[in-house]
């Protein structure tokens, strides 16, 4: 899950194949393993990363500093599980000075997770601090998305997947808070509880943030729609409900410190996609582009087995002259069959000509060496390039296919750095044990 706001740059044309470098492979020992978090790029092309399990057990904050062709990884953070949290999964960013925030988990003061700052003491070691435990209740519980950083003030924005003062959901249906920074402390203030009916539940990834002030996310479970117009199956006489493969919402500033939700969009889990577990980026003229999960080509995911389908890459639309439903298209649905692809995750990111770049967390290669008994293939790195014409048909392509051990397999989204370059990192693979990689494409 990488942060929304992706970096805007020009890929260079190139004749030369793109070329796949594993940067670092984890040990999952002093170094941490199992990264399930994409990356962030700092200055002078450093990367930043998390792993979900470090030297404790507990997960681990790592940066890897390019000399030439030799990259080196070092561990700033080793979380304890305690009160400083514990198995980071989200995204880091990257604030003023150089200060990065996150969230685990687990851990915190009452076990129910953190937003945690690490800061560079301009010494070559960082300090780390909770700057918010959760408590369980209706301020949420279990973070799992990276957040969200309003610059001009220092606010931050986030979700928690369970909490909340709803009783829809068994943990709480999960909900979006901000964090604001004052003289003594920091204040959590939560801006919406999900209810786990039409306005969704569980939010799992990241929040984008839009010049007016507006926020835009998904749910990964939660919604429900009737079809009456959609024969043979769904007529008049006979509905059909779709329900709890997620939504797209907007959550927009409304006065006095409140906020209202509107549904954008609510997922069928058919054709259209279902459970969304990325975030979204904002493009041109305010469209959204997202993937979800599961959905797409619905007589199955021929591959794995799994009958919702392989995935999709969609937009989302304004009516007009404004207003709900926003228009859902989708960009392309994966198949499964080798090279294509199955189920995109970890966050896209966008150039400034529009073209969409992004991970699948299987298919590709028909090898069974990272998930055995679920999925088929260690995942790919895709491109999907605008139509030419308004209403055209995008062009989805395949960059390359990870081949597992010890290449690394199930990577978590790509960020897009100066010269073209893309970085990410596989929660699987490696010649270490298969703890997971950093890898480098060059196009």
């Amino acid at each position: 899950m990488i942060p929304v706001l992706a970096v805007a740059i020009i890929l260079p044309c190139r004749a030369a194949t793109p070329t796949l470098t594993t940067l670092y492979n984890f040990t999952d020992l002093g170094d941490g393993g199992f990264p399930e978090a994409g990356l962030v790029v700092g200055a002078s092309g450093t990367l930043y990363g998390t792993t979900s399990t470090g030297a404790t057990g507990w997960g681990s904050i790592f940066e890897l500093i390019p000399s030439g062709t030799t990259w080196t990884e070092t561990t700033i953070y080793d979380f304890t599980g305690g009160a400083d949290g514990g198995n980071p999964i989200a995204n880091l960013i990257i604030g003023k000075n150089g200060v990065m925030y996150g969230t685990t988990q687990y851990g915190g003061a009452h076990g129910y997770g953190t937003v945690f700052q690490v800061a560079p003491s301009g010494t070559g070691t960082w300090t780390q601090k909770v700057l918010y435990s959760f408590a369980g209740g209706s301020d949420g519980a279990t973070p799992a998305a990276g957040l969200t950083l309003l610059s001009k003030n220092g606010v931050l924005y986030g979700t928690t997947e369970f909490g909340g003062t709803s009783t829809g959901c068994t943990a709480g249906c999960g909900t979006v808070f901000e964090l604001i920074p004052g003289t003594s402390g920091w204040t959590e203030k939560v801006l919406y509880t999900f209810q786990g009916n039409t306005d969704g539940a569980n939010p799992i990834a990241d929040l984008a943030l839009a010049s007016s002030g507006s926020l835009f996310g998904t749910t990964s479970q939660g919604g429900s729609v009737t079809v009456t117009n959609d024969p043979p199956t769904c007529t008049t006489t006979n509905p059909c409900t779709y329900a709890n493969w997620g939504i797209v919402f907007e959550l927009t500033p409304s006065g006095g410190g409140a906020w209202t939700e509107t549904v954008l969009y609510t997922f069928l889990g058919t054709t259209d996609g279902g459970s969304p577990e990325s975030g979204l980026i904002i493009g041109a003229n305010n469209v959204l582009y997202g993937t979800a999960f599961w959905g797409g080509v619905v007589t199955a995911c021929p591959v794995s087995d799994y009958p919702q389908g392989c995935g999709t890459i969609y937009s989302l639309a304004a009516p007009a002259g404004g207003g709900t439903p926003w228009t859902e298209t989708v960009i392309y649905a994966f198949t499964g069959h080798s090279s294509d692809g199955a189920h995109p995750y970890g966050n896209m990111a966008i150039n400034s000509g529009g073209q969409l770049f992004g991970t699948t967390f299987s298919g590709g290669a028909n090898v069974d060496n990272c998930f055995p008994d679920s999925f088929n293939g260690c995942g790919t790195i895709f491109s999907a390039k605008p139509p030419a014409t308004q209403g055209g048909k995008w062009t989805k392509s395949n960059i390359t296919v990870f081949p597992g051990a010890p290449g690394g397999g199930a990577p978590n989204g790509l960020v897009l750095s100066t010269g073209g370059n893309m970085y990410g990192t596989t929660i699987l693979g490696g010649n270490t044990g298969g703890y997971g990689t950093v890898f480098q494409l060059t196009q």
